[in-house]
Parts: C-alpha cells; sequence; structure tokens
C-alpha cells in the first residue's frame, strides 16, 4: 500500500501544466452553468456531435458581441429624450408670473420743470435749459432696441451741453410712478383688494423703467420677501380662470405727455419670471379689456445628464455657471440670476462694444463700464438696427440677405419654468369709458388657464443601467449566462486554477524546472562546453566576456 500511495504521487508530481490545465479545463466544462461548454469535453458525444456544439456556441458568441456593439453605440451617443414626468403637476408649486406694466410714453412731461430744478445748476443759461428740454423729449421713446428717434435728429441736437446730467437718475425721475398711472382700490389679488403701490414696484427693462408685481429683483422686492416670507413670496396662485389671479386698472391721462409727442397711447405688458429681467411685451390698446391667459410649464433635467456636455444637453445647472468678478453688479444676486438674465447680459456686453459705455436704465449698474451719458445717445441710435436684432447662430445660411445682430450663446436652466401667454381684449362698454376725452382706461386681468400643468422631465435615454441590463439579458438569451457565471468563469480562471495546480503539487516541478533553466543559463555565460561541463563542480570556472577570442570557444 505504501509503495503504491508513493507510486501515485510521483506520476501526479509528474504531470506537466499541459495535462493539468486540460484535466481542469474538462472539470470545469462539467460543472458550469454556461450553455453547450459541457458538450466540448462530454467523452460520450462523438466528435461530429462535438463540432455542432462548438460552431453552435461560436454563433452565440458572435451574437453576443454584435449585441453588445449595437448596445455600447447607443450608450456612447448618450441621446436624450423628455417625457411627461407629471401630467397633472398642480400650478400652485410654481410661482406665479410676475407682471410687468410698461409704457410707450417713457416720461411724465409735467414735472419737467421739476426736473430742471433737480438737474440742472443755478442760473443756466437758455442753450443749457433748452438743450435739456430736447433731451427729455428724447427719453419719452428711449428702449433698447427700439429707439424711435433718429440719428439725423439726435446730429441737430446740443447734446454735448448736458452731457453731466446723469440719464439714469433723470429717465427715474421723469418716468410715470405707480400714483400717475393705476387706479386706487382698483387692484385685487385672487379676489382680495391690495394696495396697489406697495406691491407693483418700479424696476428696469430693456423697455426702460416699468411698474412690476411679484418680482424677486430689486431692493424694494426684496424688502416685500423678507417682510412676507419665503414662502409666501413671490407668490402663488391655485386657482385658474378669470378674476382668480391678479385684476388692475389703469388710466393714462394726456396732461403727461408732451405736445406733438411721437409716443403712442398703448400700454404694453409683460409676463416673465420673477427672477427675470426682461421678456417680451404684449401692446394693450386704450378703453379695452385685456385678458391674459397664463399657462406654466415646467421641465426639469435630472442628474443622469450631468456627464453630457451643456451645449448638447442644451441647458446649465446652476452650479455649473461661472464665477461672478468681484466687481460685476450681477455677483450679489447669484448665479441663477446670471443664468436666467443671460441674454440682458449679453446684450450689455454689446452695448458697451458698441459705444464704450452702459446704461444702467436697461442692465443692471455694471461698475467696470463708465456710464453712458447724452451724448452716447447718437451711439445707441446708429446701432439701433443691431441693438433690435437678437441673432441665431448660423442663420446667415437660411436667409438671402444677411441682416446684422446680437449673437448670443446662452443656454437656459436646467429647472426650466416657462409662462406661455395669451391675451383676449374686449372694448369697454360706453357707461365704463371715462368721462374725460383725456383719459384712457385700461382693465386688466391676469390668471392661470388651468389648475394643473404637465411636469417633463429630461433624462439619458439610455443609461448605464439600461446598459447592464440589457446585456445581462443578451447574454442570458443567447449564453444562459449571468454575473454567477462570469464571476465562476474568473474564479476558474484564478484561484481555482491555482488551487489546482498547487494540489497536483505542480509549483515543485515548476520550481525544479526553474532551477534547471537558471543552470543552464549560467553554464552558457561560463562557456561551460565539451569536458568542462562534465565538471559542474568547477567553480573556478570564469564568465565569458563578450570581446573574449579563445578558440575552444563553442
Amino acid at each position: 500500500m505504501a509503495k503504491r500511495e508513493k507510486a501515485t504521487e510521483a506520476g501526479s508530481s509528474s504531470k506537466g501544466f499541459g495535462v493539468l490545465s486540460k484535466e481542469y479545463f474538462r472539470m470545469y466544462c462539467e460543472k458550469t452553468n454556461i450553455h453547450c461548454i459541457r458538450y466540448l469535453y462530454d467523452p460520450q458525444l462523438h466528435n461530429v456531435e462535438k463540432l455542432i456544439w462548438g460552431i453552435l456556441l461560436i454563433i452565440s458568441i458572435a451574437l453576443c458581441w454584435f449585441f453588445y456593439l449595437m448596445l455600447s453605440e447607443r450608450f456612447v451617443s448618450q441621446k436624450l429624450q423628455t417625457v411627461v414626468h407629471d401630467p397633472q403637476y398642480p400650478v400652485f408649486l410654481v410661482e406665479f408670473p410676475a407682471v410687468g406694466i410698461c409704457t410707450d410714453n417713457r416720461i411724465n412731461w409735467s414735472r419737467l420743470e421739476a426736473a430742471k430744478n433737480q438737474f440742472l445748476p443755478a442760473n443756466s443759461s437758455a442753450e443749457i435749459v433748452e438743450s435739456f428740454s430736447v433731451l427729455v423729449s428724447r427719453l419719452e421713446t428711449l428702449r433698447f432696441g427700439d429707439f424711435v428717434t433718429n440719428l439725423s435728429q439726435l446730429e441737430d441736437d446740443n447734446l454735448e451741453a448736458v452731457s453731466f446730467v446723469n440719464l439714469t437718475s433723470l429717465a427715474f425721475f421723469m418716468t410715470l410712478s405707480c400714483e400717475d398711472m393705476l387706479v386706487k382700490n382698483s387692484c385685487r389679488w385672487r379676489n382680495s383688494l391690495f394696495d396697489c403701490c406697495e406691491y407693483f414696484v418700479m424696476e428696469k427693462t430693456e423697455y426702460g423703467f416699468c411698474l412690476v408685481f411679484n418680482s424677486d429683483i430689486s431692493p424694494r422686492s426684496k424688502e416685500i420677501k423678507k417682510r412676507e416670507g419665503v414662502n409666501f413670496y413671490p407668490r402663488h396662485n391655485a386657482m385658474a380662470g378669470q378674476s382668480t389671479g391678479l385684476n388692475f386698472d389703469l388710466v393714462l391721462n394726456e396732461s403727461f405727455k408732451r405736445p406733438n409727442s411721437e409716443a403712442n397711447d398703448n400700454v404694453y405688458i409683460m409676463i416673465k419670471k420673477p427672477d427675470q429681467l426682461n421678456n417680451v411685451i404684449y401692446s394693450m390698446t386704450q378703453n379695452t379689456e385685456t385678458y391674459v391667459t397664463v399657462r406654466p410649464d415646467l421641465t426639469w433635467t435630472d442628474d443622469s445628464t450631468r456627464s453630457i456636455p451643456p451645449e448638447r444637453r442644451n441647458c446649465l445647472f446652476a452650479e455649473e455657471q461661472s464665477e461672478l468678478d468681484s466687481h460685476d453688479s450681477a455677483k450679489r444676486f447669484g448665479k441663477p440670476f446670471q443664468l436666467t438674465n443671460c441674454l440682458n447680459r449679453c446684450h450689455e456686453s454689446y452695448l458697451i462694444q458698441m459705444c464704450n459705455c452702459s446704461l444702467p436704465i436697461f442692465f443692471l449698474y455694471n461698475h467696470k463700464v463708465k456710464e453712458c451719458d447724452s451724448v452716447s445717445l447718437r451711439c445707441l441710435a446708429r446701432h439701433n438696427d443691431i441693438f433690435s436684432y437678437d441673432k441665431r447662430r448660423d442663420e446667415d445660411a437660411l436667409f438671402s440677405a444677411t441682416k446684422p445682430g446680437m449673437t448670443c450663446s446662452c443656454l437656459v436652466n436646467c429647472y426650466l419654468l416657462e409662462y406661455y401667454t395669451a391675451t383676449t381684449t374686449l372694448p369697454l362698454p360706453d357707461r365704463r369709458i371715462p368721462k374725460d376725452p383725456h383719459q384712457k382706461l385700461f382693465k386688466v386681468d391676469v390668471h392661470y388657464q388651468v389648475e394643473t400643468m404637465p411636469l417633463f422631465r429630461t433624462s439619458l435615454e439610455f443609461t448605464i443601467i439600461d446598459l447592464i441590463a440589457n446585456l445581462g439579458g443578451i447574454f442570458g438569451l443567447c449564453l444562459g449566462a449571468s454575473m454567477v457565471s462570469a464571476f465562476e468563469l474568473i474564479y476558474y480562471l484564478t484561484v481555482g486554477l491555482a488551487m489546482h495546480l498547487y494540489d497536483n503539487h505542480y509549483y515543485g516541478v515548476l520550481n525544479k524546472q526553474i532551477k534547471m533553466q537558471w543552470l543552464s543559463f549560467k553554464r552558457y555565460l561560463k562557456n561551460e562546453v565539451g569536458h568542462l561541463a562534465d565538471n559542474p563542480g568547477n567553480q573556478k570556472a570564469k564568465l565569458r566576456h563578450p570581446s573574449d577570442q579563445r578558440k575552444n570557444a563553442w
């Protein structure tokens, strides 16, 4: 028995790596749960059957590889999809829009004498007084990108004589105030009366100074927010339909206009986000009742798209905004403000580029550049065609004639709230029209269209989780494999193979082979050939030098 055990141990220890690997592969084929593998080494099958199963296995692996390439291409393309996340999202969860009121006539001409006393030095010459009156008249239609006064008129004006006058302060002093326009006790919010001039705040827009309700930009509106709380201002509204939102009346008096004024009697309404400086306007005619229907839409982009460049996902997260300059006046409003008002800031950059100044009537006060003076009005009129047009990139290829404009590469917020607006204007009955022919009445009703809105979500069409799930399904379909099968294969190729070699004493054989190879290598270096190779104990043999020219070297 002892002799037989020693013979078995000696036999197993003499097996080479090829024999052990063959045995190990047979053992793996008998135990694996991957389809077709166990048939490749089944001794009961004919070679033809093994060939058939081998071909099927190769076809299955090829299919897996083909589907993997398709899925990887779909994953690398990183396409976006927008779906309806909630079709019945309540409107009261989003802020009610800010409502701005802007008149076509930008000045109250009845305050001209007060303005002379305020802005002109004492004992001013008749020429300066006349130039000041002309300057005030030019401000009545001053809007960024829509300056009615042409350049030829401004060339004839002596604007240099009044260049010391601060245009922003003058425009704010001469603008129509809340008391000049809004009818007292006519303002209602959700059918509750409120003081019009308490919540309609004078704020700057690209149309000049306008009265804005529910804003969150100016210092005064921030005081209201601090007083009422961040949860209650800007205001929210849960109801929809006429007379459920904001209602107010305003009256324009002809006595406020300059004689022979170029301005009309229209009033413009602006629906915008509370933290937005500017948006499109809608015209309202005199002696009418205007119903402004608002439908909010909210689209949010989830975090799965953060790996995509902003230019591809077409939006920016708030923390992705570049750091604001320490001298930039927008720094105190933070990064979300910079994102919401990107177009406004881009327009200001074009004004600085063209006229080398900024005009705080339309923009936040920029401390880095000088403020435009009265002479700069000529520059505004000269480049009015550029300031009046927001140009999109690559649009020249689609139009027969190119048009100059401002090209602004602005991306929207990844939490995008938009207000889609529709207006309906009805004439007032005769009994409600003011008896004074110099007064023009405007009744306005701003309300939600519906009490719910669709909430959209933009995400990756194919995420890493989808890739893993699809790959698992494909490998399961073609090979009957799973993640456990992959771990099993890795185990058999590493730990299992190493333990199998250890159990069969292969490492001892490998050690002896390495030692023999090392001795042969040293003998080669010592040039031990012929009779020297028969005496391995010759320790005095020297290593062969490359330049050694002995005749019996080989």
